[in-house]
């Protein structure tokens, strides 16, 4: 798996001043970002205010190596969706296990990720406003090692992105991959039929070349575990059968390889054994994945149906990363605890936070007592159910899970990381 050559360009990141500005930091004069790992804070400790998210570093390296050993062994490459954690430092862990290059969902990202120096980005998203046309078109032109690609699925949209390079006045033809969706999904041609008109329209084109296919296979949902893996595989039966007409109509003539992606970190298993097999086409493919999530994991969506440690043999489940502590603001009646933690501070899209740990006073943390849990969120206040003869007391910090992490992230904009003993290694800045 091939790999950015250069570190990115941090400095502006590590120069960031930690001062009021960033929630639950100690207060005190304001240091550098690189000078945090100095401070010798602890967070569980008495140095932060609550709440207070953080990254665990143990698990972080944990899985991390296990998805890069996953693409190592079966050659295929990793662009991991950044909008996960918008976080330069951590796609620098990424980019240093391998990662080939970086995705994202909107051009404000990919400005983030060029003003840090990342060279290949994938906007695994359509390509139609004419000011976020333009500036893709500049930044192409300003640098002609940029390499990127984005997304088609309609003719009006490729029309619309012709025409914006026209003003532009762009020399060498953009990169596109057409997009194949299913019905009720997101964005995507909705048959291999529209497929194959989108694909003509841009091989006629002077400013595009049709580099490959993507989908996205996150979504697809069906009556349990074992239907949904059955309705991907046909999603991406598909695919592969669209891949195979376009090339035997010599539509990517224009480019010497092909891109196939598919994304998420639900099914990346299927994405392998549908994808990854050998292609009896004119031309190289390679199969780029873009898992996000895998790399903090989560208590409940991605813990269900991640396949490591279970579908993908001889691996380890990967573990939860992240992790938000909230404190006992009141007990005011028997079996309910409010935290000091709501929607402002955790994700909940998709299920509520998760009570693993309780910290009384000076004990290290423990695992709470079965059957706690969030019941309910206001903005700043979590309802937490529990045993009436459970033991808490107001001031007591409560260690939750959480799912799912792309929204959790943008509800910090600095993150202590941290070792098994809650000492603080450094801080993790965010771009949302």
């Amino acid at each position: 798996m091939t790999s950015e050559s250069s570190s990115l360009n941090l400095e502006p990141v590590l120069e960031e001043l930690v001062d009021w500005r960033y929630k639950s930091f100690p207060a005190g004069p304001a240091i550098p970002i690189r000078a945090v790992a100095g401070q010798g804070w602890n967070v569980l400790d008495g140095d932060f205010m609550f709440p207070v998210m953080v990254l665990k570093e143990a698990a972080l390296r944990h899985n991390l190596e296990a998805m890069a050993g996953f693409c190592r062994r079966h050659g295929v490459l990793l662009a991991p969706h950044g909008k996960t954690a918008m976080a330069p430092q951590l796609f620098q862990m990424q980019r240093d296990a391998g990662a080939w290059a970086v995705t994202a969902a909107t051009t404000s990202q990919v400005r983030v990720w060029r003003a840090v120096g990342v060279d290949r980005v994938l906007l695994a998203n359509e390509l139609v406003e004419p000011a976020a046309i333009r500036w893709i078109a500049e930044e192409m032109r300003r640098d002609p090692a940029f390499d990127f690609h984005c997304l088609v699925d309609s003719v009006a949209g490729v029309r619309r992105l012709e025409s914006g390079l026209d003003a532009a006045g762009l020399e060498r033809p953009l990169h596109v991959l057409l997009e194949l969706g299913f019905a009720g999904g997101r964005t995507g041609c909705r048959t291999p039929e529209q497929a194959f008109e989108v694909a003509q329209v841009v091989a006629g084109s002077n400013r595009l070349a049709l580099a490959g296919v993507e989908v996205f296979e996150g979504v697809i949902h069906a009556d349990g575990l074992p239907a949904t893996l059955s309705a991907v595989d046909r999603f991406l039966g598909v695919m592969r059968s669209v891949v195979e007409d376009l090339d035997a109509a010599g539509l990517f003539d224009r480019v010497p390889e092909l891109i196939v992606s598919a994304g998420g970190s639900a099914f990346l298993d299927r994405v392998v054994a549908g994808l990854g097999a050998s292609w009896k086409l004119s031309r190289p493919v390679r199969l780029v994945l873009r898992s996000g999530c895998y790399l903090t994991h989560d208590a409940v969506h991605y813990s269900e149906l991640s396949p490591f440690g279970s579908r993908l043999p001889d691996t380890q489940p990967l573990q939860e990363a992240l992790e938000v502590w909230g404190v006992v603001l009141s007990l005011p009646e028997p079996g309910l605890a409010l935290l000091g933690f709501g929607k402002r501070d955790v994700s909940y899209d998709l299920e509520l936070p998760v009570p693993r740990f309780l910290k009384s006073g000076g004990e290290p943390p423990r695992p709470l007592p079965a059957g706690a849990a969030i019941v309910a969120l206001n903005d700043q206040h979590a309802y937490m159910k529990l045993d009436q003869a459970a033991k808490l007391r107001v001031g007591d910090l409560v260690g939750c899970g959480i799912s799912h992490p792309c929204t959790a992230f943008d509800k910090w904009r600095l993150i202590p990381l941290v070792d098994q003993r809650y000492q603080v290694l450094d801080a993790v800045l965010t771009y949302f």
